[in-house]
């Protein structure tokens, strides 16, 4: 392998993270490659049927990549928006286990620690992989926008439509994404039947990649192919064409709906999209040129959508803390001080 930059797994230990992984660096032309802590290799031999992934030791991912980019949630680190670290062409993206994260020690030969910032306070990380996809979208594009930040978010925060999942988890994962990034409600047009119908077994994977025990999202069943009367609807997906994501305002309330396509299992082109709204603006994921021909997994797409929404309508604004006014009888006494008082000095008063 060449020196390029490179999407570095550290300790993931479930085989199907690690494929999804592998998705999310081809679709921006990234290397990809993982130190094995967990028996990643077993499991990947029991459940997968594609090529055995690429390990490399702590010492060898030191030598050949800098900067190190830690990417977890940890003090002090900055957010991902916005970041922009030098000779990116030989970085490492590092992103950690399922459960524990980075471990220490690779941690601490990183050179920067990024996060993307969490609204949720119940679901406070993505998936690994969905994770993994956001950050190489803002450093494969140098850093993008900056965080937003406004008197009230919430007011800037638009409605949310999946619409054409094929496949349980991978929605599980895009309603957890949503979460985190701080939506409450969403609608869900299940043409697949893979989130209210299916069997118990699917409705518990599903379920379980959604961090249901912990998610408090609302779920508003859509009926398919249904009416609505939006104001604007943004149509995101893949598809070349359309204007671009970052370039498009996806912050204007709740009159706007953002809608998200899983391009894999349904054609945008041969939707009737006015159904949703007034005005239909098409999005386009802007990816690296060609990456749209290849098949994407819809919980990588939908949490790139998600966070640059995220990043627009941004976080509160801190207000200024307010001087410390002194108790009243403080400014009775100074003023009556100033008018009339007699100031004594304790010296004064030792021979009383």
């Amino acid at each position: 392998m060449t020196p390029s930059p490179t999407l570095v797994g550290d300790g993931v230990e479930n085989a199907w993270n690690a494929l999804k992984l592998q998705h999310a660096a081809e679709m921006f032309g990234w290397n990809c490659v993982f130190r094995d802590r967990y028996d990643l290799q077993q499991d990947w031999n029991e459940k997968c049927q594609a090529a055995s992934p690429v390990f490399v030791p702590l010492a060898e991912i030191c030598r050949r990549y800098r900067p190190l980019v830690a990417f977890d949630n940890g003090k002090g680190a900055q957010p991902l928006y916005g970041f922009r670290p030098r000779h990116p062409d030989h970085l490492a993206l590092v992103v950690g286990n399922e459960r524990h994260g980075i471990a220490s020690d690779l941690l601490h030969e990183s050179d920067h620690l990024v996060e993307v910032p969490m609204v949720s306070r119940r679901v406070n990380s993505l998936n690994v992989a969905a994770a993994a996809a956001v950050a190489l979208f803002y450093l494969s594009k140098g850093g993008g926008g900056a965080l937003y930040t406004r008197r009230d978010p919430n007011r800037s925060r638009p409605e949310l439509f999946l619409v054409g999942a094929g496949d349980h988890v991978e929605l599980g994962s895009t309603i957890r994404s949503a979460a985190a990034f701080g939506w409450h409600r969403a609608f869900v047009e299940d043409r697949a039947e893979v989130w209210f119908g299916g069997d118990r077994r699917l409705r518990l994977e599903a379920r379980g990649a959604a961090r249901r025990a912990k998610n408090a999202i609302r779920l508003v069943k859509a009926v398919p192919r249904g009416s609505y009367s939006f104001e604007e609807a943004c149509v995101v997906s893949v598809r070349p064409g359309g204007q671009p994501l970052t370039k498009t305002n996806l912050a204007r309330g709740p009159r706007q709906v953002v809608v998200l396509v899983d391009d894999g299992h349904l054609d945008v082109g041969k939707e009737d999209w006015g159904r949703l709204a007034r005005n239909v603006r098409f999005v386009t994921i802007d990816l690296p040129p060609g990456a749209h021909l290849m098949p994407h997994p819809y919980r990588l797409t939908s949490t790139i959508a998600l966070a640059e929404m995220a990043r627009q309508v941004g976080i509160r604004r801190s207000k200024a803390p307010r001087a410390a006014r002194p108790p009243i009888y403080d400014r009775v006494l100074a003023t009556q001080a100033e008018e009339s008082a007699e100031i004594v000095y304790l010296e004064d008063l030792r021979d009383y």
